[in-house]
């Protein structure tokens, strides 16, 4: 459930323009405690499984992910 939700988010906000995505995951191996107002935010394997990368890890346990908005005619048959 989760995952379609993310990709439905994401999916929402590039078709109204948004060249970029950012979420905040909890990374659940560096904060084991986490509780669900932490947690509400979504894991990091859940946005890396979406196809996020990771921005900065520059708070432990807490990480910024991105993903960029695929370009026209990226997925695009060549011949």
């Amino acid at each position: 459930m989760a995952q379609a939700l993310l990709a439905a988010a994401a999916g929402h906000a590039f078709a109204h323009g948004a060249e970029v995505v950012e979420g905040y995951p909890v990374d659940p191996a560096q904060r084991p405690k986490a509780g669900p107002a932490d947690l509400y935010h979504g894991t990091v394997g859940l946005f890396l499984s979406a196809g996020f990368e990771v921005a900065s890890e520059a708070v432990p346990g807490r990480a910024v992910v991105r993903l960029a908005a695929p370009r026209p005619g990226a997925d695009a048959p060549s011949d």
